[in-house]
């Protein structure tokens, strides 16, 4: 049997592009799993760590992870859209908020995140300021299971379409 692919192929095959940037790659996990939210803050304390004082490994680097994540459902409104992958940038960009030189991109290799048209999102230490210039509450957004719809309102969705393959979610953070 050959696999084809694999979400460790797919960090593999992430690491080895990046390193042709100069970047240096870091694999975190392929596995990771949990609530989304949560798993932002964690994965966004060691993209700081990095900008901040160059451990566990020296900027530039791209930090990269995977696994399935999940989203508890706490709103009641039935048109809130958002999936794990742009409820992780939401509460990435919350966290890396107003700091420079930390982007990310977190998507369902599937191309679908949740039940949106989207397989994630973009975010940077911006994505919050921007939001709030919309006049979007990124907290009360958070709070109602609606980051596809702040994303979508600011351009930093990420749409690839249906992909055909599912090797779990995929999340690369750039420090620099």
């Amino acid at each position: 049997v050959d696999i084809v692919a694999s979400a460790k192929i797919s960090m593999e095959a992430a690491a080895a592009h990046a390193s042709k940037f100069g970047l240096n790659a870091h694999i975190l996990s392929d596995s990771i799993e949990g609530e989304a939210r949560e798993v932002a803050r964690v994965v966004a304390a060691i993209a700081k760590e990095v900008r901040r004082w160059g451990r566990p490994f020296k900027a530039p680097a791209v930090l990269l992870s995977g696994g399935e994540t999940t989203v508890t459902q706490r709103s009641t409104d039935k048109s809130a859209t958002g999936g794990p992958n742009t409820e992780f940038q939401l509460a990435f960009a919350g966290e890396i908020a107003g700091l420079e030189g930390i982007a990310s991109l977190s998507a369902d290799t599937d191309g679908i995140d949740g039940s949106g048209s989207n397989a994630g999102a973009f975010a940077d230490g911006d994505t919050i300021a921007t939001m709030r210039s919309k006049c979007i509450d990124p907290t009360a957004i958070l709070n109602e299971n609606n980051s596809s719809y702040a994303f979508e309102m600011i351009e930093d969705l990420f749409v690839t379409g249906p992909t055909g393959t599912n090797v779990n979610d995929f999340r690369a953070i750039l420090v620099r």
